[in-house]
């Protein structure tokens, strides 16, 4: 199954927070796979992960762009299949407005249901 997922899993993270951090860290460490990392925080220590592509995009912005960024993701994946991890709350209401539309394209998962923590 691992092997699997290493060939056809593409995640995709919202937020820069710890739990982020954790992810990427699982997934590379677990899968060998790469991560792209939506955020719009400064996050500089993702930044030396050789691992993590980087992707300035602020909850803030509007769902029409954050959704045309996150298809940009989905198209760049070349049949892969594409995981969206909520690891911040900023994003939560985006994912709740746009939950039916995400779940066409994208398996959708917390990072605290994939790290085995409470929901914080």
């Amino acid at each position: 199954m691992e092997e699997l997922l290493r060939e056809y899993l593409s995640p995709v993270l919202l937020g820069s927070d710890t739990s982020c951090h954790a992810c990427v860290r699982l997934f590379e460490k677990r899968y060998g796979l790469s991560s792209t990392v939506l955020t719009g925080k400064r996050a500089l220590t993702l930044r030396f992960l050789p691992s993590v592509r980087l992707v300035e995009a602020p909850p803030t912005l509007g769902d029409e762009i954050l959704l045309s960024i996150l298809w940009d993701q989905c198209d760049g994946s070349c049949g892969q299949i594409p995981l969206l991890v909520l690891c911040d709350r900023a994003y939560e209401p985006f994912v709740a407005r746009n939950r039916a539309v995400l779940e066409g394209r994208f398996i959708l998962r917390r990072a605290a249901d994939l790290l085995g923590r409470e929901k914080t």
